[in-house]
């Protein structure tokens, strides 16, 4: 009964984070989950008494997604570009999907309305992020494979808004310019590598 409960759990966290993809958090209600899953709103209440404890255990999840995906690529015996493509190219397209915008793009649309258990959430996601991002930086300047002026910080912003902001761009007008956008913020971070090659 227990394992049962469980999966009911997952599986309502899976659906809320789909939704969240393509609706934003604000736009999908405990209805809509029921509905894909064919049980009654009482059966989610009974998880997650109120929307709130949902979205935290959403930006829970997406954390643990993180930490796998992430742990896989720094323990990846490659070079910092290389890493930095895994990232570019699988988790951020993966975490995506078609015709869905990344997790936590898709809540920091909704910060000024979300409760602050899950500001501190997606806070904490954000820092997450950014400091595997740093890492990659960092190794990529002691391996000589970066060279880049300003501090690591604002370079691993930038990486990271230009990849997101770059996904959304594509959508309307092609992939061309996600190649485009990432072959540049090779340029900036110091390497004659472009992306397809790194």
């Amino acid at each position: 009964m227990q394992t049962r409960s469980k999966n009911r759990k997952e599986q309502i966290v899976s659906v809320a984070l789909d939704l969240l993809q393509v609706h934003g958090f604000e736009n999908f209600s405990y209805l809509d989950i029921a509905n894909r899953l064919s049980i009654t709103k009482a059966s989610i209440h009974h998880h997650f008494p109120k929307k709130e404890n949902l979205g935290v255990a959403l930006c829970q999840s997406v954390k643990q997604w993180h930490e796998k995906e992430f742990g896989k690529i720094l323990a990846n015996r490659s070079t910092a570009k290389t890493k930095l493509d895994t990232y570019v190219n699988g988790i951020l397209r993966f975490s995506c999907g078609k015709n869905k915008i990344c997790p936590l793009s898709s809540l920091q649309v909704d910060i000024a309305s979300l409760p602050p258990a899950m500001q501190k959430e997606l806070r904490l996601l954000d820092e997450h992020e950014l400091g595997f991002i740093r890492d990659i930086l960092v190794m990529g300047l002691k391996g000589d494979e970066f060279s880049f002026a300003g501090d690591v910080n604002s370079q691993a912003i930038l990486v990271v808004l230009a990849c997101k902001g770059a996904l959304q761009y594509s959508r309307v007008h092609g992939d061309e310019i996600f190649e485009q956008t990432m072959n540049q913020i090779y340029v900036l971070l110091g390497s004659n590598v472009s992306q397809k090659e790194a």
